[in-house]
């Protein structure tokens, strides 16, 4: 199992522009999944998912919210 580590990422002007794409990418498609979805677990599954790709756009974006002073 992977252990969750509290250690920052040190990532790259363009390897964080990536992320953000990517992560920004994959919320737009969790939306429209969860409105055409009728399955209502599979909805709330879906949501939680939204919730934590939300959270880590967020963290992405404020990385000194996170107990580290530097900024990347």
């Amino acid at each position: 199992m992977n252990a969750p580590t509290h250690e920052p990422l040190n990532l790259t002007s363009d390897e964080l522009a990536i992320l953000t794409e990517l992560l920004e990418a994959g919320r737009v498609e969790l939306l429209v999944e969860i409105r055409h979805t009728h399955h209502r677990n599979y909805r709330d599954y879906l949501r939680k998912r939204l919730i934590l790709l939300e959270g880590l756009l967020e963290t992405i974006s404020h990385p000194q919210r996170q107990g580290t002073a530097h900024a990347a």
